[in-house]
């Protein structure tokens, strides 16, 4: 069973047992969160597959998930320039992401499919992040005032 559900304006098919990775969602890691706002659900089988469809969304739909990784992705450069103007600018961009393992999918009409606490190990014992932490700034006073914190 699969489900496409909408996070962050973006469209992503899951199924249980599948990482994902979306733009910031609060929370801690290892902490639950529910989608509820699902467009389709599907259950292939080789004699007869069921499709449930929203019109947009399927009503008591939810797709369940457990938080991994919170962390930036890889620095983006945004160079700007105009050639013989003197006009040269640089910017950098890190995007804040969550990193998710897709645990139920139930398609509103009591039927779903949910990933066993056996499998929920192997998985995580096999995850690595590719997200980097949020670093300290490069400003000396904020640098103090973030030791301050550590320290008290």
């Amino acid at each position: 069973m699969y489900a496409v559900l909408t996070s962050g304006g973006k469209q992503y098919r899951v199924q249980p047992g599948d990482f994902l990775q979306v733009e910031k969602l609060e929370g801690e890691v290892g902490g639950k969160i529910q989608f509820d706002q699902v467009l389709f659900v599907s259950k292939p089988s080789e004699q007869d597959s069921q499709v449930w469809l929203g019109k947009p969304l399927l009503l008591g739909a939810k797709v369940e998930a457990e938080i991994v990784g919170q962390g930036r992705g890889e620095k983006i450069l945004i160079i700007k320039m105009k050639r013989r103007k003197q006009y040269r600018r640089t910017q950098g961009h890190r995007q804040y992401y969550t990193q998710l393992l897709v645990t139920g999918v139930s398609n509103g009409a009591g039927d779903g499919l949910t990933l066993s606490d056996d499998d929920r190990k192997t998985k995580l014992s096999k995850f690595q992040t590719s997200l980097k932490p949020h670093g300290t700034a490069k400003n000396k006073e904020t640098q103090i005032q973030a030791q301050a914190k550590k320290k008290s």
